[in-house]
């Protein structure tokens, strides 16, 4: 039996007295109430979504031990400690270097160059790739020196001492940046400065001579005189050869006598036992810095045996001075020897009133140029001497006097005053000589050390002997003949001629007889001629022993 209605809505809750409208499906009506129904959970996945990720690259540990010449950024790269960074003359790991001796050891093609690195210069073995160099040594940058180091116009080289430096130069510290080097430089100096470097001393084969030897000379460099001497005696003919320039320009030119032709260095080609030549020797030729090249020889005399070799020794005086000018002040020094004549020696020489006057004279001819002049010393030759030399009659007693310079030191001007110089030793009425053209300048005793003066053949005359005092050391110390007594030689082998046109290798004395009669290296003397040219006294005061 089926239950009641009322029953079933009693179990609902509804009660039996609530009107209830059948369904004829059977189902209950649903009030229009709104009824929330909780949906059945449901998975759902989500929709996809673009997450940026950073890609990083790591780098690799920063190498340690990168090999010589391989890419470097920082000296901590390199096996060797050192990452060069001067482009253009080195770069990647190098070798530090004192001197190209310990680059050869690593590669015969690298030499020790300046890295110019950010914490300063520093020295490593590199090679300069540049077809700019110049073998002389001038420079305008870095990169036209084989060392890669460009200062004041000059390649400098490094070094590990003085052996490794040309002649002139000193290995020395020099500041590039927070660091220094050591590299080859000049010694630095405050005033005028003469320094003497041997080029070449040892035996030589007569009539070859040596190969060309060096000198660098710095910005500041006046003049350069250069020396050839027979150490072994005074028979064979001492010559300087050659000299080449720093910018190619042949200065001296043996071969150059045979054609005539002046050169930019006026010299004679060879005198017995020493021989030398100066640089500026005119006004027209500036110093410039630089290497020069010079050759000497020993030359037999035809007339004797040849002899085959003999102990020579080349030289070189290098004149510096602040900014590399010959200036006003400097001081020629004199030593006055005398004998054979009357009421003069050493000991009156000081009081005699024609001396003194003529010396007086002479000073005020040299201070006119610039040139001061001192008196070092009175001197008296011995009674044999004296006797021997109160005149001198040849040649051999010309060389023998001025031999009689040995024993002196420093740089001063022997002057040697005789009674007379005879005519019969073919000297052509010489009233005074000196021994060379230029003399050998400080070097004493031998056949060309000094000039000479005659006493009784100035005729008393003060003037006179202040004349020939002033002209023969003018020629000691460079200067030429205004004009010479004989006219301009043509032809090779011509006699009675002058070399040169006859005339000096300046371009501030006059050429005409009319003008060049009134100075003081006209050929000849009044007593009156006694104009030096600006040209001629900075010749003088170029010559190595003013200062």
């Amino acid at each position: 039996m089926r239950p009641s209605i009322c029953l079933l809505l009693s179990l609902a809750g509804l009660g039996c007295g609530a009107s209830v409208t059948q369904n004829p499906t059977g189902l209950a009506d649903v009030p229009d109430a709104a009824v929330d129904v909780a949906p059945a959970a449901v998975d759902v996945p989500p929709a996809p979504v673009d997450v940026p990720v950073a890609m990083v690259d790591v780098p690799p540990p920063e190498p340690t031990d990168l090999a010589l010449g391989e890419t470097c950024t920082r000296d901590q790269q390199c096996a060797s400690g050192l990452c060069a960074q001067t482009p253009g003359v080195v770069a990647g790991c190098a070798q530090p270097c004192v001197d190209d001796e310990t680059c050869l050891a690593v590669n015969s093609q690298l030499s020790c160059v300046l890295d110019r690195a950010p914490g300063g210069g520093r020295l490593v073995c590199g090679q300069v790739v540049s077809a700019e160099v110049d073998p002389a040594g001038a420079c305008t940058q870095d990169t036209e020196c084989f060392s890669g180091f460009c200062l004041d116009g000059l390649c400098h080289n490094p070094c590990a001492d003085d052996s490794v430096c040309a002649a002139g130069w000193r290995c020395g510290a020099q500041p590039v940046g927070a660091r220094s080097v050591q590299v080859c430089r000049a010694n630095p100096i405050s005033g005028v400065t003469v320094e003497d470097y041997v080029l070449f001393e040892g035996l030589a084969s007569v009539d070859r001579g040596t190969l060309p030897l060096q000198v660098v000379a710095p910005p500041d460099t006046v003049s350069l005189t250069w020396v050839t001497q027979d150490l072994a005696g005074p028979d064979l003919f001492a010559s300087v050869t050659g000299v080449t320039a720093p910018d190619g320009r042949t200065l001296v030119d043996l071969r150059s006598w045979n054609t005539l032709r002046e050169q930019q260095v006026r010299t004679l080609p060879s005198r017995l036992q020493i021989n030398g030549a100066t640089f500026p020797g005119r006004t027209m030729e500036p110093m410039v810095p630089g290497v020069f090249r010079s050759s000497h020889a020993l030359l037999n005399d035809r007339s004797g045996s040849p002899v085959a070799s003999r102990r020579m020794r080349a030289m070189v005086r290098v004149k510096r001075a602040p900014g590399g000018i010959a200036a006003n002040g400097w001081t020629l020094r004199l030593r006055v020897i005398m004998g054979g004549i009357a009421g003069l020696n050493a000991a009156a020489a000081p009081r005699n009133a024609r001396l003194q006057s003529a010396l007086s004279r002479m000073r005020a001819i040299y201070a006119s140029v610039g040139v001061n002049l001192a008196v070092e010393g009175y001197a008296d030759l011995s009674a044999a001497d004296a006797a021997r030399f109160a005149t001198i009659d040849s040649q051999e007693e010309l060389r023998a006097l001025f031999q009689r310079s040995s024993g002196m030191t420093g740089d001063v001007l022997p002057i040697f005053l005789v009674r007379g110089i005879s005519s019969a030793a073919g000297l052509e009425n010489a009233i005074g000589i000196a021994g060379g053209i230029n003399g050998p300048p400080g070097i004493f005793g031998t056949v060309s050390s000094g000039v000479v003066a005659s006493w009784d053949n100035t005729f008393g005359r003060t003037d006179l002997l202040a004349q020939v005092l002033a002209h023969e050391c003018g020629h000691y110390l460079g200067l030429w003949h205004t004009m010479e007594r004989n006219p301009a030689c043509t032809t090779a082998g011509q006699a009675d001629c002058s070399l040169w046109g006859g005339v000096d290798n300046l371009t501030d004395t006059p050429a005409t007889m009319a003008g060049a009669s009134r100075y003081l290296m006209y050929w000849t003397t009044s007593g009156s001629n006694e104009l030096v040219s600006a040209g001629q006294g900075l010749m003088m005061r170029g010559n190595p022993i003013i200062h």
